[in-house]
């Protein structure tokens, strides 16, 4: 792992830049392992010494060298690196040469990281001076990333394998454990773990199985690496207690009872039915709309926007029942907890009630009327992209503008003429709101305010209430924004808004058992997040304005994110796509989720990499998946009951434009597995079920980035659906497959798959007929350990379709 200077710097400025441009390389995954053995120690330092330049001679009796004698040092009882910007060190121990090992150790910076991307120390195994294998620890300026990778020195191509952030935020002095194994040669086993010191050591973290041409099957020697951002000023870190030792033995783990699915709490507890305690020194909010009180129980503050700004960071503020007509700003340097009283519903609500209606001709006008909204469509304030995002169909989909009539919401036009029941109209220039359905006697509301919750106090939680009505333009990203790091929203309906329902940026977001619904444009936005998780949810019949599919609109739409975890949920009637990640996402989860009945794709993988989805059920979306220009994604033991499509694979001519980017997220359509799958066609399915197509007419039969095996198919005869896929074909644009052969024949793919026909192989809740899954023909592939630990059950499994049962929708 010694490299000329300079193809180590470029190295590590890939790396550091990959970082800057993405915030941090972050993923998902974690394998419990059962008690470990006793195992063998090959070298052991607690660096009890003093020496003044390098490491000298470990504990053991093991020599390090040293690639910058001058930078390194032993004193105080640990290993010194002394870094500067832009430069890299590595220690190594050559006389110890294994191939199956795991390389621990002790690391902390001497100051947090305030400026740049901080320092990073990498433990290597196998490594011969040019390649090696690598857990990766980077101290930023909030928490501790953590990233496996493949270094293929002979072309100085770092491989990003997996990454993630286990530890949120670091005190300063904090000492942070790693650990790191190697094992085996087919596949490779990558794992990598760190805790701080003191807390209980964890699973497995980082997990990856290297199964391709590059993998390092050979021994090596253990190594330590060190790297500062050119960005950050100089510094110093730490180690101790480095040891190498042989991976020990491990008895079999329990199988874990898979998950039920079926009947399991999903989505918001009704508004009005949480039980939060209440802490002791509790400041307590009153729906009065005022800035009055002294926030106690017996007097509370009359505003919740009030009530927030007297609060202390730490505090608790606890909602009495009620509506709250109002918008509540989180401010820097506040963390708190904001939750409806137990047993009392609490909604924030952007409409006002509109009375002293007036009957002129066929409809009906409130005078007056001088609510404005921003009409402009665009993420950008001041930037007009409505021809970007509406179509001619709907012309007025960007306008925030809502009115409701006894909660039946009306349609927008676009004149007074054009009014009619169930209608309304903004003369803006009159200062007037026309219905064209009768008021008299109902209740009559109109949307007044334009945002609910702007949160940007770090470690703040919201739960227990609803949100709704508000006439969000999208420059203001969302009716709720997550704007920093480590905000939980939780039991919380957020429905009914003119745009996005909630959007969320910066790292570290929990959305728990939250339901988005019936939003204008989006239910869930989500940009430049290392650590989202999405869990036991409710995404359903957003895009209410019926806005293009792209460039945005459905149920959840993420960029440029990392370390996602979409567990657990149901995403369902969306007006478009229900998941869809996009434009450099990575090592993503998408496990246990119930997905139908979206109208263009169900779970959408474009411009993307290293993706996990497995144990869903895909029912009657466009397309069930769709992966585009992605790579490395694991399509395992889902259930399909096909719409439209079951699955597209697509390859057109964009390429990764970022330099640092491109060997992590490279926008190519590769190594695509779909396996243990249960893909059921029907009467609605298309000619081309399973489509695999690339634009650019270059890529054909085995050469598509896909592979397909282990799969259950049905189709109820041999011409129904026409074709059971159809499949580039180079310049001769795509080959229609009609039987299994023929698929096997032309891919190389499904040779161990089956092929039902007759009787549907699905019952009508969506689960696999019991004589199917007995002896379902296919020839089952075992599941991979990391993603048997997503979902829970033992690795090796051989079961065709989904674990866990649909939903209850």
């Amino acid at each position: 792992m010694t490299h000329p200077p300079a193809l180590t710097r470029a190295r590590f400025r890939v790396r550091a830049a990959a970082t800057a441009v993405a915030l941090a390389l972050i993923a998902a995954g974690s394998a419990a392992t059962a008690p470990a053995a006793t195992a063998a120690t090959h070298v052991q330092d607690t660096f009890s010494r003093t020496v003044a330049e390098g490491w000298g001679t470990s504990t053991s009796g093991d020599a390090w060298t040293a690639s910058s004698p001058r930078s390194t040092s032993v004193r105080d009882g640990a290993a010194v690196i002394a870094l500067t910007p832009g430069a890299s060190t590595e220690q190594a121990i050559r006389s110890t040469s294994l191939t199956d090992a795991v390389l621990g150790a002790t690391v902390w910076p001497e100051k947090p990281t305030t400026t740049g991307n901080g320092s990073t120390v990498s433990l290597a195994l196998r490594s011969d001076g040019k390649f090696s294998y690598q857990a990766r620890v980077g101290f930023g300026k909030t928490g501790v990333n953590l990233w496996l990778s493949r270094f293929d020195g002979g072309s100085g191509r770092e491989a990003v394998l997996r990454s993630m952030k286990p530890i949120a935020s670091l005190a300063a002095g904090t000492r942070v454990n790693v650990e790191f194994s190697v094992t085996g040669s087919s596949p490779v086993q990558l794992r990598a773990r760190i805790w701080t010191q003191g807390s209980t050591k964890p699973a497995w973290q980082a997990v990856y199985d290297d199964t391709s041409a590059q993998r390092i099957s050979r021994a090596g020697y253990p190594a330590i690496a060190s790297y500062l951002s050119g960005s950050s000023p100089s510094s110093t870190v730490r180690l101790d207690d480095v040891g190498v030792s042989d991976p020990a033995s491990t008895s079999p783990a329990p199988a874990p009872t898979p998950p039920s699915g079926g009947d399991k709490a999903v989505g918001s507890a009704p508004v009005g039915t949480t039980t939060y305690p209440v802490p002791a020194r509790a400041i307590f909010v009153a729906p009065k709309g005022t800035q009055t009180g002294s926030g106690t129980a017996g007097d509370p503050y009359g505003s919740a926007a009030y009530a927030v700004s007297k609060a202390p960071s730490g505090s608790t503020i606890v909602l009495r029942g009620g509506t709250y007509r109002e918008y509540v700003y989180v401010g820097y340097n506040k963390a708190l907890t904001i939750q409806a009283y137990p047993g009392e519903a609490v909604w924030f609500d952007g409409s006002s009630p509109v009375t002293g209606w007036v009957k002129s001709g066929n409809v009906w006008v409130k005078t007056g009327w001088t609510h404005r909204f921003d009409h402009t469509v665009s993420f950008t304030a001041g930037m007009d992209e409505t021809r970007r995002f509406v179509d001619g169909a709907n012309p007025l989909a960007g306008y925030p503008d809502q009115v409701w009539i006894n909660d039946k919401p009306l349609t927008q036009v676009g004149s007074a003429s054009a009014v009619t029941a169930g209608t309304f109209y903004v003369d803006e220039g009159g200062k007037r709101l026309l219905v064209g359905s009768d008021p008299s006697g109902k209740r009559v509301e109109a949307s007044t305010l334009t945002r609910a919750f702007k949160i940007q106090g770090k470690h703040t939680t919201l739960r227990g209430f609803g949100v709704e009505r508000y006439a969000t333009t999208l420059s203001m990203m969302g009716t709720v924004t997550a704007e920093v790091d480590d905000i939980t929203l939780e039991n919380m309906v957020v429905r009914n808004n003119a745009t996005v329902g909630v959007f969320a940026w910066n790292d570290v977001k929990k959305f728990h058992r939250v339901t988005l619904q019936d939003n204008g444009l989006l239910g869930l936005g989500v940009n430049k997040v290392a650590n989202l998780a999405l869990t036991d949810s409710i995404i359903r019949g957003n895009n209410t304005q019926s806005f293009k599919p792209a460039p945005v609109s459905g149920g959840v739409k993420i960029t440029d994110s990392n370390d996602v975890r979409i567990d657990g949920n149901i995403v369902d009637d969306n007006d478009s796509a229900g998941v869809w990640f996009d434009i450099n996402s990575r090592d993503v989860e998408v496990t246990s989720n119930t997905v139908a009945d979206n109208r263009t794709a169900g779970v959408q993988l474009e411009l993307s990499q290293q993706a996990i989805v497995a144990d869903n059920v895909f029912s009657r979306n466009g397309a069930d998946i769709h992966v585009m220009n992605s790579g490395d994604v694991r399509i395992w033991n889902n259930t399909i009951d096909a719409g439209g499509r079951a699955i597209l694979f697509w390859q057109d001519e964009r390429r990764q434009t970022n330099t640092a980017l491109k060997s992590v997220a490279p926008w190519v359509l590769d190594d695509v597995v779909v396996r243990n799958n249960v893909i059921s066609f029907s009467t609605a399915s298309g000619s081309c079920p399973v489509l695999a197509q690339d634009t650019e007419r270059r890529l054909a039969g085995a050469g598509v980035g896909a592979w397909m095996e282990n799969n259950l198919y049905y189709r109820r005869d041999s011409s129904t659906p026409a074709n059971l896929a159809c499949w580039a074909n180079g310049s001769s644009g795509t080959k229609s497959l009609k039987t299994l052969s023929e698929v096997a024949a032309f891919t190389g793919n499904d040779k161990s798959s089956a092929l039902w026909t007759g009787n549907p192989i699905l019952t009508s809740s969506l689960g696999l007929r019991s004589d199917v899954l007995a002896s379902p023909r296919a020839s089952l592939g075992g599941l991979p350990s990391d993603i048997a630990s997503a979902l829970g059950v033992t690795a090796g499994t051989k079961r065709a379709g989904a674990f866990t049962a649909p939903l209850d929708r």
